[in-house]
């Protein structure tokens, strides 16, 4: 019997948010918080069931049908080595929009819709173009639980996290490598590929970046369309997410960003300079903290940059009154602070410093934060990437 656990973390952005829309640089590490999966397999099942706790709902695959569905596209596409893998979208879709139909009678919310393509579209990559194994089919049934401390929609890579947990519970289970060899280059590379695939059934036309950093975990500087390159960071930072609790379309604020880049065009592109010259700024103090030399000087030029990069973004109005309401506690009580992501709502980062437990004054700002009605995580920013590890019962 097959059993694991895979914890595919989130990610924030630190710095260059907006201005990467316009081919600048900007920096994302992953954060402490993620997506839990579990999988155990069921030799005597016919089935794959699915929990989905965030979405509260329990999604089902016959096997028999999902081996007649890969016979179908092999015959289809014989020898397709899925370079390309629009073809296997475009059957995914068709057949799940058929069994959905069947099943439910009427149309599922689009959340759910989205959650059933990924999970059928990355099992059946993962079985297509299983090694060595061309004609690969699921006889023993299994059951997987996916849980996550990240809020769908709020900037922190929750479907990115999602998709590499899934991903990687499926890469396993067909065979391309096992719980003692996924850290391996090529197998996380692997693992980054598919939850790419899987953000494509979110997000169209993803930048690659959630994917990349829930993966291989650390910070990363990434440029659109240029790839990525890690920073080699000594330690994680401290930092608390706090929760603004407003909803909003990443998508609306990225066009009204737009509209006022065409309104002033030499204006709107000194801020974005001015964001690249902060994360050109930003990434030898982020690589040289925690080596003891003059840790303290450091963090205080990171609460600067934390400080005038949230001003730059305050200039392109995407803050909040309830973010500029977290701002100010935060400032109140001496904490740095900005907002993550498209701004207008989601998630603040507050800079925590390294002795913060032992500190009466942080616990009275996490107070008069949740007191104000927010929700509050400490965390890390630029630790481990996805891991997997045994599953006791």
């Amino acid at each position: 019997m097959l059993k694991f656990q895979v914890h595919s973390p989130g990610k924030v952005i630190l710095h260059g948010e907006h201005a990467v829309v316009y081919q600048k640089p900007a920096l994302a590490a992953v954060v402490g918080l993620g997506t839990k999966l579990q999988l155990r397999t069921q030799a005597a099942g016919q089935v794959a069931s699915f929990q989905l706790d965030a979405l509260n709902c329990t999604l089902e695959i016959d096997l028999k049908e999902f081996n007649a569905f890969l016979a179908n596209f092999r015959s289809k596409y014989p020898g397709d080595k899925l370079d390309s893998t629009a073809k296997l979208m475009e059957e995914v879709r068709a057949e799940v929009a058929k069994q959905l139909e069947r099943s439910v009678g009427s149309s599922p919310k689009q959340h759910t819709q989205r959650a059933f393509i990924s999970i059928y579209y990355l099992l059946a990559g993962a079985v297509l173009t299983a090694p060595n194994q061309p004609a690969l089919t699921l006889e023993s049934g299994f059951q997987v639980q996916v849980d996550t401390e990240l809020n769908v929609g709020a900037g922190l890579g929750s479907s990115a996290s999602y998709g590499a947990a899934l991903a990687t519970a499926f890469l396993i289970l067909a065979g391309h490598f096992d719980q003692s060899s996924y850290l391996q280059d090529e197998n996380l590379a692997l693992i980054s590929h598919w939850a790419y695939e899987s953000e494509r059934v979110n997000h169209g036309t993803p930048s690659g970046v959630d994917n990349t950093v829930c993966t291989y975990g650390g910070i990363l500087r990434f440029v659109k369309g240029q790839g990525f390159q890690s920073l080699k960071i000594q330690k994680p930072l401290n930092i608390l997410l706090v929760d603004s609790r407003v909803s909003r379309s990443t998508a609306d604020i990225v066009a009204k960003v737009r509209h006022l880049a065409e309104e002033f065009p030499q204006l709107i592109e000194a801020i974005w300079q001015a964001c690249e010259q902060l994360v050109n700024s930003a990434i030898p103090l982020y690589e040289s903290f925690g080596n003891a030399q003059d840790d303290s000087q450091k963090f205080e030029k990171l609460e600067r940059l934390f400080q005038i990069n949230n001003d730059l973004l305050k200039a392109i109005g995407v803050s909040h009154p309830k973010l500029e309401q977290i701002f100010t506690i935060a400032f109140k009580r001496g904490f740095f602070s900005k907002l993550t992501g498209a701004g207008a709502g989601g998630y603040a980062i507050v800079l925590l410093p390294d002795n913060y437990e032992g500190n009466e004054v942080y616990w009275k700002l996490k107070e008069e934060l949740e007191g104000a009605g927010f929700g509050v995580h400490v965390t890390t920013a630029g630790g481990v990437g996805l891991r997997v590890s045994p599953l006791d019962d």
